[in-house]
């Protein structure tokens, strides 16, 4: 007589038992000759050393298949205890069988081709919309990896992005607040692997989920990591991520980036990855499409009938009409310029009308969909700005008879813009990083940084080119030598730009931001020296948000901007970069509203006020009378 002992180490033993322990006593009756007992995972088997060792041969066997299939019957018992073949379970692309036996199975043309990629690859991005499998076929993956004992463990993350709730004003402790971000996951998990066996791994830390700060200064090797929602990351934390990467690991990257819900300053990691690791060795990229939506047959029927509201002209953004082009014939109107956002007309040669319409350009080319209220919101940001700055030297506006225009008088530019930086970013970045230690005449010291704020702001002039063509940099002894502005006039532009500059960054920091830089343009009549043009606006200045800056660049990190990069995020995202052959992607209903509403987002951040929705019914006629109105009222 021996004692043996044999522990259930891959299986839930509540699976193994079954209902009632009615598998265990089939066990015991077909083993007469041995005394078996069982408690939790482990069995105590006394008896003959023979009989013993052939018990626990099949009780291994039987293990396996339980294992395998994550279910076992009283017939599976019986089929492996006397020796007959099993049943074979030939299913065409299945990845695991799940809880009670369920096949999970790449079902659609993009999850298996996902299969192959993760196979082919150690790094792949799966991107689509909601519905598509994209997560869960990713979790199967690395469930099968880890029961076929390729890895040794699941890590799961996803960025806890502030959707509507605060993180702080949601109740309980930390992970009472990160846990309904990351409950898909859990939900993903228990299709695949019993409660108690997931229990088990998790709390030996063989699967783990953890918000994606968690992942910072880790190396995770013999592993497969799975970052979901990344599209809700910033290039930091994506770069930081996909840096973890260790030994005998693979990673899976999914998210959909038409349901980003980071703020309008930042820009979307996942994005911005797609574009920087393109065509990569070791990198496979799979995109998902509608078609790959896998719910209920009466979600597709919803979906159905929503997009052909959509396309209904009850749909609430068909009445929020976009101008795009207008052909005004205004009383005394002399000339008329269409440029890529504004239309100016010329009214007698003394006034100037400038229509600032919702058109939007990217790469150098005006996109085919105007974005509501766009042009409402940049006009009146230029224009509350240069009310808030008449005090320090004169400007053009005289009125803005609507929500989109402004009225000024008639200047002659100056052949110069007027540059104003107060941190080393951007193009002179760039320029100083190439080794340059002088920007339009002025010295920098060696040792700068990328994003420092200067001892005291510069001026770097820059010619105004010719339309197509790019401006220059140009110093102050340059433009006086060439004779573009007297020396006079020049002294005076600087003296406004830096007293402009000053009271733009002092609103800025009242707004919680940084007036990192920005241009200003001048022109003269009469002998007297205005201000000309939108001043402060996002497509004229660059912002940081003023909240974390010295962390960031003590670290070396990417600022938070404001700015309207997203939109070249996502045409970068479709394919699109301006480049001879390549097709402006299809801006749909609700493309274009998620843009006019990231875009009233800027205005609120740098006005500190709400944005008030223009009447867009009848946009033309409404400024056509609005701007013959205060013609006929003009007194010069």
């Amino acid at each position: 007589m021996i004692e043996r002992i044999y522990i259930l180490e891959n299986v839930e033993p509540v699976v193994f038992y079954g209902v009632n322990n009615a598998n265990m006593q089939l066990i015991k009756t077909l083993f007469p000759k041995l005394r078996v007992v069982a408690r939790g995972n482990v069995m105590k088997v006394i008896g003959d050393e023979v009989e013993s060792e052939l018990f626990l041969k099949k009780i291994r066997e039987i293990e396996k298949y339980c294992e395998e299939y994550n279910s076992l019957t009283e017939d599976i018992i019986l089929d492996i205890v006397k020796g007959k073949p099993l049943p074979v379970v030939k299913q065409e692309n299945l990845l695991i069988h799940g809880v009670n036996g369920k096949a999970i199975i790449a079902r659609t043309e993009n999850q298996q081709a996902l299969v192959k990629s993760f196979e082919a690859n150690d790094l792949v991005f799966a991107v689509g919309p909601a519905g598509t499998g994209k997560t869960f076929i990713a979790i199967a993956l690395a469930v099968r990896a880890l029961k076929n004992k390729e890895i040794k463990k699941i890590i799961l993350s996803r960025p806890a992005v502030e959707a509507g709730e605060k993180l702080g004003f949601l109740p309980g402790e930390m992970k009472d607040k990160l846990d309904p971000y990351l409950q898909p996951l859990y939900d993903a998990l228990l299709d695949m692997i019993p409660g108690m066996k997931l229990k088990e791994y998790m709390e030996n830390n063989v699967i783990q989920i953890a918000p994606l700060a968690y992942m910072r200064g880790r190396t995770l090797s013999d592993a497969v990591i799975i970052l979901d929602e990344a599209q809700n990351t910033t290039t930091q934390q994506i770069k930081m991520f996909l840096t973890r990467l260790g030994l005998n690991a693979k990673m899976i990257v999914t998210g959909d980036i038409t349901q980003i819900d980071l703020p309008p300053s930042a820009t979307s990691g996942l994005v911005q990855a797609l574009q920087i690791l393109k065509g990569m060795k070791g990198i496979g990229r799979i995109e998902f499409s509608p078609k790959d939506i896998i719910r209920h047959k009466l979600v597709q029927r919803i979906v159905e009938a929503y997009d052909t509201f959509n396309q209904s002209p009850h749909y609430p953004l068909k009445r929020m009409k976009a101008l795009v082009q207008t052909d005004f014939r205004f009383p005394g109107q002399t000339n008329v310029y269409h440029g890529k956002v504004r239309d100016v007309y010329t009214i007698n040669n003394n006034l100037l009308i400038m229509v600032a319409t919702d058109r939007i350009s990217a790469f150098d080319v005006v996109l085919p969909e105007g974005i509501p209220y766009k042009g409402q919101m940049l006009n009146q940001i230029a224009a509350e700005f240069l009310d808030l700055t008449s005090d320090i030297c004169p400007n053009w506006k005289r009125s803005s008879p609507d929500p989109m225009v402004t009225v000024g008088l008639r200047c002659e530019g100056f052949p110069v813009e007027m540059i104003v930086r107060g941190y080393l970013c951007g193009s002179a970045w760039r320029a100083y990083q190439s080794g340059a230690r002088e920007i339009c005449g002025i010295p920098l010291p060696d040792g700068m940084r990328e994003n420092e704020r200067f001892p005291s702001p510069i001026v770097t002039p820059t010619t105004k080119a010719e339309q197509g063509r790019h401006d220059e940099d140009i110093s102050k002894e340059e433009i006086l030598r060439q004779g573009l502005v007297s020396e006079a006039d020049y002294a005076l532009l600087e003296k406004y730009t830096l007293e402009l500059f000053r009271r733009g960054s002092e609103i800025a920091a009242g707004r919680g931001l940084i007036l990192v830089d920005t241009k200003y343009e001048f022109g003269k009549r009469n002998g007297v020296v205005y201000l000309i043009d939108e001043i402060h606006t996002p497509d004229s200045s660059r912002y940081f948000y003023a909240e974390g800056y010295e962390e960031r660049f003590q670290k070396g990190e990417a600022q938070k901007q404001l700015s309207k990069e997203f939109v070249r995020q996502w045409l970068m995202a479709n394919g699109f970069q301006g480049k001879a052959g390549q097709s402006v992607p299809e801006m749909t209903p609700a493309i274009v509203e998620s843009i006019s509403e990231r875009y009233i987002e800027l205005f609120e951040h740098i006005t500190g006020k709400s944005f008030i929705k223009g009447d867009t019914s009848q946009l033309l006629s409404r400024i056509e009378e609005n701007i013959t109105r205060y013609l006929a009222q003009y007194k010069g």
